[in-house]
Formats: structure tokens, sequence, C-alpha cells
């Protein structure tokens, strides 16, 4: 075996033994799931903030999280219009992970006071039409937070042109789309919600053959797990997050033409979507609200309520200059559905007659003995 090779299966190995035994010297941990959305990976997995654009929907103690949000500017961010409820006391945002049984480990710079909250007009909690909310913050989002556009009309139109163009049924289709958020789990556990904020990538479903749809086809975005065989999808506590799709023509931008084309309103139940995996395309497909319809009422009413007359949606306030482009760097596969696989398999063969610490003991002096340079 050439020497190189050699290096990288031994610090496989190595990584994979302490990893290992971390693992099985907690048991709680061993013995079940960490709960999150279905098939996801954490956004810290990429980079430390991923996805500044990102909010949670607490109570004043911040002990939960109830929805996500997205910033779309300094002082607002919009979420579902079933998530605006009156223990909704404060936004998170900034951070990808929140401690949600120590909530004052968070820092204070993380945590805005809500001001203001109204629905859409016309919201229809019924069918789910115009499903969104407003939220005001009592100081500036962009001391830890970066917002992010939200679609137009004529890039709606691009969007619905690829998504009809790249869905395919049990064939896999491209991932153009990113959902996020710290919804509950697809597993019974002591552990109700995920500390590290969630993703997933999804394909666009065509209007026509959106699944389940309440509402009327220029309400909703429609999406679903873009590998066939694979579910992917948001949960309870997902509702309010970002739908994230990417203007082909503006990815050499400082935005990299990311855009917030819908947020999470509705769909099938996570359970029954992983009790039932060979119907794959039976099943509801994840309903998220159109936003390019809803950008005149939500600029509109940010122009009238902090009375800025020049304020536009349509553009940056300020640069956002985002670090990474999560559409090249995201899996389209879950990370840790392998491994996990084999860390239980492995926790089971420790029961023989060598311990796996002694065993990983053991191969750690073996391989000091061979005294190769890193």
């Amino acid at each position: 075996m050439p020497l190189r090779h050699l290096k990288r299966t031994i610090r496989n190995l190595l990584l994979l033994l302490c990893i290992t035994v971390s693992y099985i010297s907690h048991p709680a941990y061993a013995a079940q799931a960490i709960p999150k959305t279905i098939n996801s990976n954490p956004a810290s997995l990429y980079a430390p903030l991923l996805l500044p654009w990102q909010a949670a929907l607490t109570s004043s103690n911040g002990t939960d999280v109830y929805c996500g949000a997205v910033v779309i500017s300094e002082y607002w961010l919009i979420t579902a219009a079933h998530c605006n409820k009156d223990h909704i006391k404060q936004v998170i945002a900034g951070v990808s992970s929140i401690p949600q049984q120590y909530p004052q480990q968070l820092n204070p710079k993380n945590k805005f006071n809500i001001t203001h909250k109204i629905n859409h007009p016309n919201y229809n909690e019924t069918i789910f039409a115009n499903d969104i909310a407003l939220i005001r913050v009592d100081r500036s989002l962009l001391t830890v937070a970066k917002p992010i556009l939200i679609t137009s009309i004529a890039e709606q139109q691009t969007a619905d042109n690829i998504f009809s163009n790249q869905w395919v049924t049990y064939q896999n289709s491209d991932a153009n789309l990113i959902a996020s958020g710290w919804g509950k789990a697809n597993v019974e556990s002591g552990i109700n919600y995920p500390a590290q904020l969630q993703l997933i990538t999804l394909a666009g479903v065509p209007d026509h053959l959106c699944r389940g749809l309440r509402a009327e086809h220029s309400h909703i975005v429609c999406a679903d797990s873009n590998i066939d065989g694979l579910i992917k999808d948001v949960c309870s506590g997902d509702s309010g997050g970002p739908l994230i799709w990417q203007e082909p023509q503006k990815t050499a931008d400082n935005d990299f033409g990311l855009r917030v084309i819908g947020i999470t309103s509705n769909g099938a139940q996570c359970q029954d979507r992983l009790n039932d995996p060979t119907h794959q395309y039976q099943q509801l497909h994840g309903q998220y609200t159109e936003l390019a319809p809803l950008r005149p009422w939500l600029e509109a009413y940010i122009k009238q309520y902090d009375n800025l007359s020049d304020f536009s949606l349509a553009i940056h306030n300020t640069a956002p200059d985002y670090k990474h482009d999560p559409f090249t760097v995201v899996d389209d596969y879950p990370q840790d559905q392998d491994i996990n696989s084999l860390l239980v398999s492995t926790h089971s063969a420790a029961a023989g007659n060598i311990p796996l610490t002694t065993f990983a003991i053991l191969i750690v002096i073996a391989l000091s003995r061979r005294r190769i340079n890193w």
C-alpha cells in the first residue's frame, strides 16, 4: 500500500476510534438518536455561521424554539403567520447553536426583544394562504446577523422554469433549494429539539405536480427530497424558517445570488412520512409560503411603520458579503447516517472478550511503534 494511503487509513481509524470511545462512554446518547429535521446535517458542519439570515422565535426566557424566522432588514424579520402567538416574545439571531436547556449560556447580544408583530391581512389559516407575518425587534440585527433578499416576481418565474425542467420522480433531482431550522425530531427521545441548526437540500416541485395543495399555486412553493429513496423534510418547529434559492445569473455577486424564496408553512407530518418510506412520491410535498407576490406588502408596511420613504427590499441596505455559498458546500446526504450505524455496530461488538477502550489503546500503541511521520 502506498505510504500516503496508509497514512490516510490510519488517520481515519484513529478518528473513528476516538469518536467511538467517546460515543459509548455516554450511554444516554448511544441508546437514542438525536432529534432533528429528517435526514438533515448541522449547518455548523460546513461553517460557524453558514446561514447568517436564520433566526429563531422563543418565549421571553428562551427555553424553547417555537418557530424559525428570516432576517430581511436591519430591524425586521419574516416568519409564518401561524407562528405569531402571544407567548413569542424574543428573537435569537446570529447563532447556529441554541442551548435550549441552558438559555443563560446564550450571549445577550444574540437576543432581541420583539416590539411589533403583524400577520398579512389576507392570511387564511384554513388553507395556509398568505401564511406570513412581519416582526420588528428593538435594536439592529446587523450586529450579529445578515439579511437576505426576497425573490422578485421575475426571479420566481425563473425558479419555476428551473423546477419544471429539473424535477423528476424515481430518480435524483438537482438540489436547487435549502431549508433550515431547529425543528423537532423524527424519532421519539428525551430531547425535544436539537441545539444545532439543521439544514437539508431539496428540489423544487412544479406547481401542477405538488400534492396536497390547499391554497392557490400562486401562494405556495412546493419542495421535496432531491434524492430518490431518501426522505428529507422539515418538521414541527421549522415553521417560519427560510427556503433558500440561488439566482443562477448572480452567483458571482457578493451575496452569491442567494434569495429567500419561501418560508416553511405546511406539509405532511414527519412521522407519517417516516412510517411509509416506500411511497415517497405519493406523500404530501413540503409547502412554503411564496414570497415574491408578498414582497410589495412587506415593503410598503415597513416603509409606513418606520417612516422610511426610500426603503426597498429589492436591494441590500448593507452589503451582505456572505462568506460561504451553501449551495457549493452542503451535502445532499446526511453525513452522520453511516457513521451512526457503524458506531452502533461497534458498540454491540464491544460486548465481546476485549473491551473497546483496551482495543483502542492497543492499536494506538501499535501505530506509535510504526514511527510514521505525519
